[in-house]
C-alpha cells in the first residue's frame, strides 16, 4: 500500500512538473529570433518605400528586395546560420504561444478605448483591431501581455495599441493565426508570432517584432523598431506643496523642485492655493491634478511630455499646452479640462480619456489627437471662438462638438446664416435648450406659389435658385428661393449655407468629424430663372472648416465662373438685417466658423465650382477683423447711410484699372436688398445696383449716380466714413439735387438730409450723386468761393456749422442769419486761422422756414441758403 502511495504521488508530481513547463503563462523562448526586428522562416521580404527597419531583418528561404530605398539600422541575414537559428527559434516560440490558457474576448481595441490588465486574452476567428487598445501594466514592470488571434489580425487605419503605467513592448506576445496586415498609419505594440505573411501599409508602426514563421514579409513606409531601441528616460516626482504662493515656478512651492521634462508634476488634494501659471515656460513628464485640485493658466505655456491624468480642474484663460512626448500620450481624466491653447507636437499623438475643451487654438502640430469616444469642445462665447489649425500634418480624429456664439448687434431673435463645419450634422442639430427648429409645413412652403403665407412659419432654410420660376409673392425675386430642408434628419452638407430665425442667447453647436482638407462645390445658374435674370445664379454657401477663412485667400481658379464678390448678412432684428458685401480687396473678407455667405455664378455662365482649401483659413483667432498684409493704395471713397436709430448701410468706390462704368463680375458686387429697408447703390451704366463700384479712375469726369432707400420718413445722414489716396488734386463731392447743396466731403463728411412720407415708399433715385471736382488752391485765392463753404446739418434743427476755407491775408470771418423779409435775426463772428474758420450757429427758437446766411470774409461777401426745421 506504501509503495503504491508513493508511485500516485511521484504520477501527479510529474503531471504538475509536465504543466508547469508547457500550460503555465510563461514568456515565449525567442531564442535568437530576439535580434530580428522583422523576420520570416520561409517567404519573401519586399520593401517599398522609406522604411526604417530598427534591428535586424532577414529570410531563411526567400527572396530579400527593397533596401534601399528602405533603411535598416541592423544587419541582414538570408538564408546563413543565424536566419536559420532564428527560424526554430519562431516555430517553437509559435508552439509555446499554443500552451497558453487565455480568456475570450469579442475583440481587441475600440472606440472608446478597450483597456486590458495584465493576463491573457484571445480573440476567436478572423478580427480587425479597430480604434485604441491600451495595456495597463499597474505600475508593474514584469506585467506580462498574452494576446492571441486565432485567424487574421488586420489594424485598422489610424489605430494604436498603448501602452501605460509600466506596460512595456518586451513583454507583449501575440500569437496570429494568419495574414497580419497593419494598417495605413497605425501603432502596434509587441512581438507578433505569425502564421501566414505579415504587410505594414504606409506609416504603419511596430515597436517590438514581426516574425513569421512562413509567409512573406511586404513592407510600404513602414517602420519596425525593436523595444532595446528606445531609452525611455527615468522620471521621478515632485509635488505640489500648497499653503505658500500660487506660483509654478517657485521652487519652494515644490516637493522637489519645480517640474521638468524628467519630473513628473502632481498637484494634489487639499493642498490650496493650487497653481497658477500667468507667463513663462513651464514643464513636466506626467501631470496629475488630484479631486478638487486644480491648474490655472492665464498665459505662459505648458509642455508636458507623457501623461495629463485630471481629476480636478484645468482652467485658462490665456496661454498653450503643449503635448511633446514620444510615445502616444493620454490627456484628461475625470475633472473638467479646459485649455486656452493645445499644441500637439509628438508624431506619436494623443488620446483623450477624459472631455477636454478649448477656447484658442487647437493645433495638431505633427501628431493626431483621438478623441476616444470622449467629449472634444471647441468653446465660442463672447470672447471669441476657438479654431483648428491645420497647417501641420496631425489632424483630429474623432467626433468633435463646435459651438457657435452669436455675437451680432440684433441680440434677439432673427435670421443667422450658419454653415457646418463638421460632416454628419443634422437639421436637428441646430435644436438648442431654448430653441428647436419648426420645419412641420415644410412641403407646404416648398409647394406654395405664396410660401409666405405658410402657418406656422418655418425657422430653418436652404436657397434653391429654381424656385425663382414658381414663386410668385415673395417680397422680391431673390427672396423667392429659400427652401425648407424635407426633415429634422436632413443632412448639413458641407460647404453650404443655412438659415435660422434663432435668438442671440442661443448657441448652436455642431458635432461631427471635423471638415479638413480641400472642399469643391458645384454650382449652377438656373435658366428657369431667366424671367429674373437679376436674381438667378445665387448660391448659399459656407464656411466649411472649424476656423475663419479669408475670402481674399481664394484665388479666380479655385471660384471658377463666380462672380468675385461675396454677401454675409447681419441680422439687426427679428425680420431685418443688412448685408456686407466683399470683392477684390475692398470690405471685409473675413468668414468666421460656421458662417454662412451668399455668392453668385455670373451671368455669362451655366455653371461654376468654389473650392476651399486649408490655405484659404486663418491659423490666429479672429472675429471679423481685416486681414491686409499690405496697404491698399487705390483710390477709395466709402459711404455710408446712416438712421438715427444706430442702422447703416456702406457702399464703396474704388479706381483700379480693369474696372469700368458698368458692372464687373471681377470688380464689382451687386447690391442685394437689405430688410432693413436702410440701402444706398450706386447704379452702373449696365442698370445694376452695385454696393461696391470699381472704375478705371476717379477724374472730374467721374460721376456714381446714387439710389437711396430708407423705411420711413425722418432725417437721415450720408456720412464718408473713408475717403482714401484720392488725388491730391481731387476732391469728392456729395450733391443734392432736391436742396441744390453740394457738399466737398472732405471738408464737411457728413451730411443730412429729410425725406417725405411719399418718398420713402420707393428707392430715391436722382437726387444723389457722387463726383469729383478739382481741388481749389485756397491758400492763393484772392475771393470766398461758394462751393468750398459748408453747411450741415441743412435741413437744421437747433444748431448747424459752418466751415470756412483759409483766405489770404483775411484774419475775421462775420456771419449774418437773415430771415424771409432779410431781417437779421443771428450775428456772430469768428477769427480765421491758417487752417480756416468753424462756426457753430445757434437756431433754437427761430420760426421753421427758409433763411440765408450772408458770409463777409475780408472784402468777399457770399450767401448760403439755411432750412429750419
Amino acid at each position: 500500500m506504501k509503495q503504491r502511495l508513493l508511485l500516485l504521488l511521484s504520477f501527479t508530481l510529474l503531471l504538475s512538473s509536465s504543466h508547469s513547463s508547457f500550460g503555465q503563462n510563461t514568456p515565449p523562448p525567442l531564442g535568437l529570433a530576439a535580434g530580428f526586428a522583422m523576420f520570416t522562416a520561409v517567404g519573401a521580404i519586399d520593401n517599398n518605400g522609406p522604411s526604417v527597419i530598427n534591428g535586424d531583418i532577414g529570410t531563411d528561404a526567400g527572396a530579400f528586395n527593397g533596401f534601399p530605398p528602405g533603411v535598416i539600422n541592423g544587419a541582414i541575414h538570408v538564408a546563413d546560420t543565424r536566419s536559420t537559428q532564428a527560424a526554430t527559434a519562431v516555430q517553437g516560440a509559435y508552439g509555446h504561444m499554443s500552451a497558453i490558457v487565455y480568456n475570450s474576448l469579442a475583440i481587441f481595441g475600440g472606440t472608446p478605448a478597450v483597456t486590458l490588465t495584465p493576463g491573457a486574452y484571445t480573440v476567436g476567428g478572423a478580427s480587425t483591431l479597430a480604434g485604441t487598445l491600451i495595456l495597463d501594466g499597474g505600475n508593474d514592470p514584469n506585467a506580462t501581455f498574452y494576446l492571441q488571434v486565432t485567424g487574421a489580425l488586420t489594424t485598422a487605419q489610424n489605430s494604436q495599441v498603448l501602452l501605460i503605467r509600466g506596460a512595456n513592448a518586451n513583454n507583449v506576445y501575440w500569437q496570429i493565426g494568419g495574414l497580419t496586415t497593419l494598417g495605413q498609419n497605425s501603432v502596434m505594440q509587441g512581438t507578433l508570432l505569425v502564421d501566414g505573411a505579415i504587410i505594414m501599409i504606409a506609416g504603419a508602426q511596430l515597436t517590438g517584432r514581426g516574425l513569421s514563421r512562413e509567409g512573406a514579409i511586404t513592407l510600404t513606409s513602414g517602420t519596425a523598431t525593436l523595444p532595446s531601441f528606445l531609452a525611455a528616460p527615468v522620471a521621478t516626482s515632485t509635488v505640489w506643496l500648497g499653503n505658500r504662493t500660487t506660483n509654478w515656478f517657485t521652487t519652494t512651492n515644490w516637493s522637489n523642485g519645480v517640474p521638468t521634462s524628467l519630473l513628473n508634476a502632481i498637484v494634489p488634494t487639499n493642498t490650496s492655493p493650487y497653481p497658477v501659471i500667468g507667463s513663462g515656460d513651464g514643464m513636466a513628464n506626467n501631470l496629475t491634478i488630484g479631486t478638487g485640485a486644480s491648474l490655472t493658466m492665464n498665459g505662459g505655456t505648458l509642455d508636458v511630455k507623457a501623461s495629463l491624468n485630471n481629476s480636478g480642474t484645468i482652467s485658462a484663460t490665456a496661454g498653450t499646452t503643449s503635448l511633446s512626448g514620444i510615445t502616444t500620450q493620454l490627456i484628461g481624466g475625470s475633472g473638467s479640462t479646459q485649455f486656452w491653447s493645445l499644441n500637439v507636437a509628438n508624431t506619436a499623438g494623443a488620446l483623450q480619456t477624459g472631455a477636454v475643451s478649448i477656447h484658442g487654438v487647437l493645433a495638431p502640430a505633427s501628431g493626431n489627437l483621438t478623441t476616444n469616444g470622449r467629449k472634444l469642445t471647441l468653446l465660442s462665447d463672447a470672447a471669441g471662438t476657438a479654431l483648428v489649425d491645420n497647417s501641420g500634418t496631425g489632424r483630429v480624429n474623432g467626433n468633435v462638438t463646435v459651438q457657435r456664439y452669436i455675437a451680432s448687434a440684433n441680440s434677439g431673435l432673427g435670421y443667422r446664416h450658419y454653415s457646418a463645419p463638421v460632416s454628419g450634422s443634422t437639421v436637428g442639430d441646430l435644436a438648442t435648450a431654448g430653441f428647436a427648429p419648426e420645419i412641420s409645413q415644410g412641403s407646404v412652403y416648398n409647394t406654395s406659389a405664396t410660401p409666405a403665407t405658410t402657418t406656422p412659419f418655418p425657422t430653418v432654410f436652404a436657397y434653391d435658385q429654381s424656385r425663382l420660376a414658381t414663386v410668385t409673392n415673395n417680397n422680391s425675386a431673390f427672396d423667392k428661393g429659400f427652401v425648407v430642408p424635407a426633415s429634422l434628419a436632413s443632412p448639413l452638407a458641407v460647404g453650404q449655407g443655412y438659415v435660422v430665425n434663432i435668438s442671440a442667447s442661443q448657441q448652436v453647436d455642431f458635432v461631427g468629424p471635423l471638415t479638413n482638407g480641400t472642399q469643391t462645390l458645384n454650382l449652377s445658374r438656373n435658366a428657369a430663372a431667366s424671367a429674373n435674370a437679376a436674381a438667378a445664379g445665387w448660391q448659399l454657401v459656407g464656411n466649411p472648416y472649424p476656423a475663419p477663412l479669408d475670402y481674399s485667400r481664394v484665388a479666380a481658379s479655385d471660384r471658377t465662373g463666380l462672380d468675385a464678390a461675396i454677401y454675409v448678412y447681419a441680422s439687426s432684428g427679428p425680420y431685418t438685417g443688412s448685408y456686407r458685401s466683399y470683392t477684390n480687396g475692398i470690405g471685409n473678407p473675413v468668414l468666421p466658423v460656421a458662417q454662412g455667405f451668399f455668392t453668385r455664378v455670373s451671368t455669362s455662365q451655366t455653371t461654376g465650382s468654389l473650392t476651399f482649401r486649408n490655405s484659404q483659413r486663418l491659423t490666429t483667432l479672429n472675429g471679423t477683423t481685416f486681414q491686409r498684409a499690405t496697404a491698399d493704395t487705390r483710390p477709395l471713397v466709402q459711404l455710408e447711410l446712416r438712421a438715427g436709430n444706430g442702422n447703416a448701410d456702406m457702399h464703396y468706390a474704388y479706381a483700379e484699372t480693369g474696372g469700368t462704368p458698368g458692372f464687373d463680375a471681377q470688380y464689382d458686387a451687386l447690391k442685394l436688398p437689405n430688410t432693413t429697408g436702410l440701402n444706398l447703390a450706386s447704379v452702373a451704366t449696365t442698370s445694376e445696383s452695385l454696393a461696391i463700384d470699381g472704375r478705371p479712375t476717379f477724374t472730374v469726369a467721374t460721376v456714381l449716380p446714387l439710389t437711396v432707400g430708407v423705411p420711413a420718413a425722418g432725417t437721415y445722414t450720408l456720412a464718408a466714413a473713408t475717403l482714401a489716396n484720392l488725388p491730391a488734386s481731387l476732391d469728392a463731392l456729395l450733391t443734392d439735387a432736391a436742396t441744390g447743396q453740394t457738399v466737398n466731403l472732405r471738408l464737411q463728411p457728413v451730411y443730412s438730409f429729410s425725406v417725405t412720407s411719399a418718398q420713402a415708399a420707393a428707392s430715391i433715385t436722382g437726387r444723389f450723386t457722387l463726383h469729383f471736382a478739382a481741388r481749389i488752391a485756397l491758400a492763393n485765392a484772392h475771393a470766398l468761393m461758394a462751393a468750398e463753404v459748408t453747411l450741415y446739418p441743412n435741413p437744421a434743427h437747433n444748431t448747424f456749422t459752418v466751415l470756412v476755407p483759409a483766405i489770404a491775408g483775411a484774419t475775421l470771418v462775420q456771419a449774418n442769419l437773415l430771415n424771409a423779409l432779410g431781417q437779421v435775426v443771428r450775428r456772430q463772428n469768428a477769427a480765421m486761422a491758417a487752417t480756416g474758420a468753424r462756426l457753430a450757429v445757434e437756431a433754437t427758437g427761430l420760426a421753421a422756414g427758409v433763411y440765408t446766411l450772408r458770409l463777409q470774409v475780408g472784402a468777399t461777401t457770399l450767401a448760403k441758403r439755411v432750412v429750419i426745421q
